[in-house]
């Protein structure tokens, strides 16, 4: 064999060699990189069960740069990436800033990143995937990308359920598995093809017991007693709307926002409700008593919850929290409304010129995406209302019913000027009698309220036959109340709830025939 063979052979060996431990090393180093893709981990210790705490208590920037330093000491723990993402949940969540928003995303594909590195034999893994499109769903329901919301409800549905099949005692599961079964049993049954479709089931009674089931954990100490403290808010408001139980409702929130005197999140659930509820003495309180200074988020809704709980007074200083809302909030929500309310405040001075200078206004802000801003949009359309009725109806929403109804028995129905007026008028009466327990006059003002609404674009009187068909079936008259049911949705002049009218009155009947 010559040398020039030999030496070419030689040469072919060495290549060979060398490509074989050029492969070699590189499944070595692709070995060691899948091999830490699952080494992540997921652990709440001390250090980050407070900071979760600064969390919920909205303070947040703060909370913010202790997750930081963790992140860079613990690149590896998903759970600061968990609570990296609540904090800039609540950071949307309060201001509405798409700034923030922006943010948001940031925080949201960051965490999903991290969580796919997480081992499946966490009961974490698919919990916290779950919670982000859980929160991710409600930010884009309120700027009503209702698809998309869907999307990530389903992916949220689908997570947490296999999540319940592989660890069905993991507790934290109740939180997401409770609240969607919830909501989506509230939804009309003219949607619920939408529901069968993406594959959900909705079931109160069901998500009721999860919720309250994770809740009694609250004073845990530990991760999961926080998890808990975010289940007792919800399972208070779905106690609310869903179960239409408003004194466990209200008991529940009383238990879970004790601290609201420091906890600014547990401020904003307790006063919003008790205006709800028309528990205006409380709200009043709740909201000047809570925990101001640099430490916390500049909460500016609850300025605008303030506004509104003086309106309910006749304080004169309601105007300033209403306008420093206004001037101070990023967000689209509760625009229209504070203009309705600032409206409101000057058709009770008698200034007629600023009232419709503010009712002008609602066209041009914010968005209609909740029923205060829906209201305030329709508000616009209409006549001013009487200052009289006005103000009967901002006692009642307040809850102060004997000054309401002071304030209607003093005044005649003849006084008004035109039916829709009247009706209005013998509405506003109706509400305040029932609150007081003079059921038979209540009955009379409603009939009347429906009579003088005939023609009339506005709710009053199909919601007046409502509350006749509700008192009736309350009182076993069946014939009556099947009778002002179908009332209710004969009105064929009415622009107002016309969905969830009908579809009171539909179960209202269905209930009684049944």
């Amino acid at each position: 064999m010559s040398k020039k063979n030999l030496q070419s052979q030689k040469e072919e060996l060495f290549a060979r060699k060398s490509n074989s431990i050029r492969g070699f090393t590189l499944i070595l180093i692709l070995l060691f990189y899948l091999s830490g893709l699952s080494v992540n981990y997921f652990t709440i210790d001390s250090s980050l069960e407070v900071v979760q705490k600064e969390n919920i208590k909205l303070r947040l920037e703060s909370a913010k740069e202790f997750l930081l330093q963790q992140k860079d000491l613990n690149p590896r723990n998903s759970a600061v990436e968990y609570l990296l993402h609540f904090n800039a949940y609540l950071k949307v969540f309060i201001t509405e800033d798409q700034h923030f928003y922006n943010d948001y995303v940031l925080a949201k594909n960051s965490a999903l990143n991290h969580y796919n590195q997480l081992s499946d034999s966490s009961p974490f893994k698919k919990f916290v995937q779950s919670e982000i499109h859980f929160y991710s769903a409600t930010l884009l329901a309120r700027q009503g990308e209702y698809y998309n919301s869907a999307l990530e409800v389903r992916k949220a549905w689908n997570l947490i359920e296999d999540n319940h099949q592989l660890f069905p005692d993991f507790l934290p599961n109740n939180k997401t598995r409770g609240v969607l079964r919830i909501y989506l049993s509230t939804i009309p049954e003219n949607y619920n093809w939408i529901i069968r479709i993406l594959g959900f089931e909705g079931d109160s009674n069901h998500g009721l017991h999860l919720l309250e089931t994770l809740s009694q954990h609250e004073s845990d100490e530990n991760y999961l007693g926080l998890i808990a403290q975010e289940a007792s808010y919800l399972y208070s408001f779905s106690l609310l709307h869903a179960a239409k139980n408003p004194v466990r409702s209200w008991n529940i929130m009383l238990k879970c926002t004790q601290d609201y005197k420091e906890n600014l999140l547990s401020n904003y659930f307790r006063s919003s409700m008790a205006l709800k509820l028309n528990k205006n003495n409380i709200a009043f309180k709740t909201l000047t008593s809570r925990p101001y200074g640099l430490t916390y988020e500049p909460f500016y809704l609850l300025s605008y919850y303030l506004g509104v709980s003086k309106l309910y007074q006749g304080d004169s200083t309601a105007i300033i929290d209403l306008k420093f809302f206004l001037d101070n909030y990023e967000g689209e929500i509760f625009l229209k409304s504070a203009h309705q309310k600032i409206s409101w405040y000057y058709i009770l001075k008698g200034d007629y010129h600023k009232a419709n200078l503010y009712k002008r206004k609602i066209n041009y802000v914010g968005k209609a995406n909740n029923n205060e801003d829906k209201q305030a949009s329709r508000y616009v359309n209409k006549e001013n209302p009487h200052s009289v009725t006005l103000k009967s109806r901002l006692l009642y929403d307040g809850g102060y019913y004997r000054e309401a109804y002071d304030l209607l028995h003093s005044f005649k129905v003849s006084e008004l000027k035109n039916s829709d007026e009247k009706a209005e008028f013998c509405y506003r009466k109706g509400r305040v009698l029932e609150k007081l327990g003079l059921i038979n006059r209540a009955l009379i003002m409603y009939e009347a309220c429906s009579l003088y609404a005939v023609k009339s674009k506005e709710y009053y009187g199909a919601y007046a036959c409502l509350y006749l068909g509700d008192l009736y079936a309350k009182d076993n008259n069946i014939e009556s109340a099947i009778k002002f049911y179908n009332r209710a949705m004969s009105f064929a002049y009415n622009e107002e709830y016309v969905d969830t009218i009908n579809n009171r009155a539909e179960a209202g009947i269905k209930e009684l025939q049944e």
